[in-house]
């Protein structure tokens, strides 16, 4: 008696789940790019894309879950992930700023104050990104008074050393500090896309024309990696067991840089799974903790 198997292909994607679809601006119906898609409670989410279209695989363990999307200038939409997946257009709402008063004076000679000032030889660690979900990484910058004389924020500077990065596109974030000391409301109001060219070891980001004070309780300087097809990149990982495993994996560029520096020195928060919480991880063979290596000038 013969035994035939047959395998059907509905008990293979009842297992995973694709989600494909457009996020649109509520007002204008224009399609908004580079939105935070992350799964609440879960290491799974994605970016959209310049045109606004994204595409996410969806996990059985996550059918139950909620998606969270959120990006500089709107309002953060949280959805079902069943709703998600029927969704082939998601609508975000703008949210609405008061603008402050610019006051214009005469020009004067410019000072300038370079704020945790980093050579080549201080940066020793690097944040890469292979989590399944798009992540932010952010530096908290303490207000001293000695900042008086320059107190406007000139140009933030970030560090890739000689990690050999490709062309990549990355956004730069400015946020408060809130009640509980993590990141809290975005302070720029514009989205600042940064593109690197092939091993570019440092991008400075000129923020001058924003004319923004430095907020007297201090705030964070965040990078934000773009989870898009332009920053993909199949890497291949070995594994130093006796097996001498290997395994392929998508990172998104780029890797930025990092310094060692002794616990409690700098506070470093992180964005993931739709939720901010402080990072507190050591330096590979180190004691010491890795923060992000970035710049700050100043001027008046």
């Amino acid at each position: 008696m013969k035994v035939f198997f047959l395998l059907f292909p509905f008990l293979v994607f009842s297992q995973q789940h694709v989600a494909k679809g457009v996020v649109l601006d509520k007002v204008t119906n224009e399609p908004i790019p580079y939105v935070n898609i992350s799964i609440l409670e879960s290491r799974v989410g994605t970016s959209s894309d310049d045109d606004g279209s994204f595409s996410l695989e969806i996990k059985k363990e996550d059918i139950n879950k909620v998606v969270r999307l959120s990006s500089l200038g709107y309002e953060s939409s949280k959805i079902t992930v069943s709703l998600f997946l029927k969704s082939e257009k998601i609508f975000l709402k703008p949210r609405t700023e008061v603008l402050e008063e610019v006051i214009i004076t005469n020009k004067f000679e410019e000072k300038t104050n370079v704020i945790n000032k980093i050579e080549d030889s201080d940066l020793c660690y690097g944040y890469g990104s292979l989590a399944e979900s798009p992540w932010i990484m952010a530096l908290y910058f303490p207000y001293n008074k000695d900042y008086k004389e320059t107190e406007f924020l000139k140009s933030v500077k970030f560090h890739f050393g000689n990690f050999k990065n490709k062309k990549a596109k990355f956004r730069l974030r400015l946020f408060t500090i809130g009640k509980d000391s993590l990141p809290d409301k975005d302070i720029l109001k514009e989205n600042v896309i940064v593109e690197l060219k092939k091993k570019q070891k440092e991008a400075v980001v000129d923020i001058s024309d924003y004319d923004i004070l430095f907020p007297r309780e201090g705030f964070y300087v965040a990078f934000e990696w773009l989870y898009i097809p332009y920053n993909a990149e199949e890497v291949t990982f070995y594994f130093t067991d006796k097996k001498k495993k290997k395994e392929k994996r998508i990172k998104y560029q780029p890797t930025f840089s990092a310094t060692c520096e002794d616990e409690g020195k700098y506070m470093v928060a992180s964005y993931i799974s739709g939720e901010w919480r402080f990072y507190a991880a050591k330096a590979y063979k180190s004691e010491k903790k890795a923060v992000p290596a970035i710049s700050l000038t100043l001027s008046n």
